[in-house]
């Protein structure tokens, strides 16, 4: 049956899985949705070893301390305080933490400690970086090849004699009365093995389950995962299957030990993948060392052969062939998962939904007041219609109105959570932001213009023109006769400011000092993540252009009603109808109600990448002689860090391996910093330029 992708390409990307590796829902101790059961690792996201390593030392530290708290019901021998599933850099981690603690415990491993990276070819130097994270746990790790590290970190194992079992898989666990119950399977004699915890740590990585390639022939044992020793493969005739780091690491170290190398890649060049390792199979490909076979994958093996398929025309190919090495990426066990009960984060159950909605419907009753919308629960005859009406009180100096209490709320969840991510992020530059949004918060969007201004002149709102720039707001441009001075200061920030200032802090604007920004940047900071990814959302960038082109004629119509340049009746009614729309979908629906309703769901910046305006304009600025970029060095290990964090949905990832800086002329880039916050390799890099970063590219 033909689908109808195949007569139509749908290729819809708007998601915040795109580009980004999947792990459990934990909290900040690292506990997942089932209670006692604990992540760390590979799967919670540590990076790099030295990360797994202590931050298995410290959720068993955190798993300790809950278990002080806790009083036993079985206090039998046979019940152990901790069970560790995986003995690689976290599980070890958490070993030494819990032997540390003379607790009961144990380490179970489906292999042989530190699997994953036996799995690396043999003299691949694996590197103790960085220097800037002490190693918590003691246990010892320096630069070393791959063969030497292993033996050195098994002779630490026999020395520290952790209670450490393998080869065991584990296959069931499950909760009863408070106490989780473990069926585990010996691989050697293939007994059933049963225990029971009061806590239990998954530290099981994530490449401990291979991607297949599901097609006839790939249980023949030419067909391997994962390449040991390239000499040995000297005059074969092996294919290498995958685009990755790993994919071309092996086809080069292969073709460099003397095998006949080709590489099969589904895509139609090499994505993600740093400069080095593409500079390196360029040259070999050039020397005739390797074939490359893009837009191409596996449709069957066979002894000694392989069949391809290649390019949108399906044109088959076979190809002589001794081995394969297939290296497409890993797996989690979902069905696993699943069967113990274990949430993936990012995944819709039914009390993220009502957490979800609530946040929603909280969001939408707030801007409804604040904006002082005759809309349900709080219009005439409705529930709630004398709340509004209780918000306007005297307080000497002026008159609050929902307005009012609204900044005040705005202020101060801006303030409160400002401090907490202030607390949060190390670096001076983050620590510098956060100082900068709520000063800017509590002086220029609350203070001058709600408290001082109505000291001073008769319409304080009029002060929002100096803060909040056209066209964020088309009344800074908007002012009526006698108060030309305001329609001057409004040009002057919009026209020689914001210009001036885009083109040395680029779209700084919108995470240092937009109110907006200063909202997604703090009380958002929970929700970064959740930034959609993918063609899709990037081309959903463009409504923002759209709404900045609406704001001009909306803007001309109220200026020419207020100034009667031109007075048939026509243009009344047509500004009418576009202010009264513009107002109501834009102001309120897109900028306030959807942009902050969608945090959790959606992640934090939906008005400020999709819909704001003034991001559009101060893009279009920048992109031309904006000096901002952000730079890369040749350290990046590929851990998705940077993606993962990026609010805008940029795929940091892939400009750091490619060595290529980024700024507005390639990228929606609003340079709050957060990449180069939470890269653990010390990657990115800031980096203000002599000229326009679109002249160097």
């Amino acid at each position: 049956m033909t689908k109808l992708s195949e007569i139509i390409p749908i290729h819809f990307e708007f998601s915040p899985r795109l580009g980004v590796r999947e792990k459990p829902e934990v909290n900040g101790n690292y506990e997942s949705n089932v209670k006692g059961l604990y992540v760390a690792g590979d799967l919670a996201d540590a990076p790099i070893i030295k990360a797994a390593l202590n931050q298995g030392y410290r959720v068993a530290k955190n798993m300790i301390e809950s278990l002080k708290e806790e009083k036993p019901n079985d206090t039998s021998d046979k019940t152990i305080d901790i069970l560790i599933v995986g003995a690689g850099p976290a599980g070890i981690g958490a070993g030494i933490a819990c032997k540390d603690a003379n607790l009961n415990y144990l380490i179970l491993e489906k292999e042989n400690p530190f699997q994953t990276i036996q799995n690396y070819p043999k003299h691949k130097i694996i590197f103790s970086e960085t220097s800037s994270i002490k190693n918590e746990s003691n246990f010892w790790f320096e630069d070393a090849e791959r063969q030497d590290l292993i033996e050195r970190w098994n002779q630490e194992l026999d020395q520290k004699g952790l209670a450490l079992l393998q080869p065991v898989e584990v296959t069931e666990i499950a909760k009863s009365e408070g106490y989780f119950e473990i069926v585990a399977k010996h691989k050697e004699d293939q007994k059933d093995l049963k225990y029971r915890a009061r806590r239990v740590l998954l530290a099981i990585g994530r490449r401990g389950n291979v991607r297949k390639l599901g097609v006839p022939g790939e249980d023949l044992e030419k067909v391997f995962y994962a390449l040991y020793d390239p000499s040995k493969h000297y005059g074969q005739k092996v294919l290498v299957v995958g685009g990755g780091d790993s994919a071309i690491e092996a086809a080069c170290a292969l073709a460099e030990k003397g095998a006949h190398v080709s590489l099969s890649y589904r895509q139609g060049k090499f994505y993600r993948v740093k400069k080095v390792n593409l500079m390196k199979i360029n040259h070999l490909v050039e020397q005739g060392l390797i074939r490359i076979f893009f837009e191409s994958y596996v449709q069957e093996i066979k002894e000694k052969e392989v069949s391809l398929v290649k390019g949108k025309e399906r044109k088959n190919i076979t190809i002589e062939n001794d081995e394969i090495i297939v290296l497409i990426g890993a797996e989690l066990p979902r069905a696993f998962f699943k069967k113990i009960g274990l949430h993936m984060a990012g995944d819709l159950t039914l009390k993220r939904a009502c957490w979800v909605f609530s946040f929603m419907l909280m969001t939408y009753l707030f801007y409804v007041v604040k904006a002082g919308k005759g809309f349900w629960p709080f219009g005439t005859g409705d529930l709630l219609e004398f709340f509004p009406k209780t918000l306007n009180i005297d307080l000497g100096f002026r008159q609050s109105n929902p307005s009012f209490w609204g900044t005040v709320v705005y202020s101060l969840l801006i303030t409160v959570f400002g401090f907490k991510a202030y607390l949060k992020y190390q670096s001076k530059e983050q620590k510098r932001k956060y100082i900068s949004l709520i000063t800017f918060q509590l002086v220029f969007l609350f203070g001058i213009p709600e408290i001082i201004a109505p000291f001073l002149i008769e319409k304080p709102w009029k002060m929002y023109a100096v803060s909040v720039p056209w066209p964020l707001s088309i009344w800074s441009l908007a002012h009526w006769p006698g108060e030309g001075i305001w329609i001057l200061v409004g040009a002057l920030v919009t026209f020689v400011g914001i210009p001036l200032y885009v083109r040395y802090q680029g779209e700084r604007f919108c995470s240092y000092l937009c109110g907006c920004g200063g909202l997604a940047e703090t009380v958002g900071d929970f929700w970064r993540h959740l930034a959609p990814r993918g063609r899709t959302a990037e081309k959903m960038h463009s409504i923002g252009l759209i709404i900045l082109i609406l704001a001009i004629p909306v803007t001309l119509l109220i200026l020419n009603d207020a100034w009667r340049l031109f007075k048939p009746d026509r243009f009344y009614s047509a500004k009418n109808f576009a202010q009264n729309w513009y107002s109501l979908m834009v102001d309120f629906w897109f900028a306030c109600v959807l942009g902050v309703a969608c945090y959790p769901y959606l992640g934090n910046r939906v008005w400020c990448r999709f819909l704001c305006p003034l991001r559009a304009y101060m893009q279009l600025l920048s992109k031309w002689f904006g000096r901002l970029r952000i730079v890369s060095n040749e350290k990046c290990i590929g851990c998705g860090e940077c993606t993962t964090n990026c609010q805008m949905g940029i795929d940091v990832q892939k400009f750091a391996q490619l060595r290529e800086p980024f700024a507005n002329h390639n990228s929606e880039c609003i340079h709050c910093g957060i990449c180069i916050e939470v890269c653990p390799m010390d990657v990115l890099s800031l980096e203000r330029t002599s000229q326009s970063t679109r002249t160097t590219i």
